[in-house]
């Protein structure tokens, strides 16, 4: 199973706290995420595996628009 579209959570950095959806793999320890705003998909950033909190939920469309309904519905759901 891919986690490509898979909402995360950022563990570390000056972005703690903020949702991403993972938009593609770097390697094994890396990959691109964006949430479609200030970070698209065109301008994804690198984060480390380790310092994302992966959650259960998951885009279907790895769009700018997708992405920013996704994280809206899930702040919505989870406070």
């Amino acid at each position: 199973m891919s986690i490509v579209g898979t909402l995360v959570i950022s563990k570390c950095g000056h972005d703690k706290g903020e949702c991403y959806v993972i938009s593609a793999i770097i390697d094994d320890k890396h990959v691109f995420v964006a949430n479609g705003e200030n970070r698209q998909v065109a301008k994804a950033k690198r984060k480390n595996i380790r310092h994302l909190s992966i959650t259960k939920s998951r885009v279907a469309a790895i769009d700018d628009l997708g992405i920013k309904g996704a994280i809206k519905t899930f702040k919505r759901g989870n406070g």
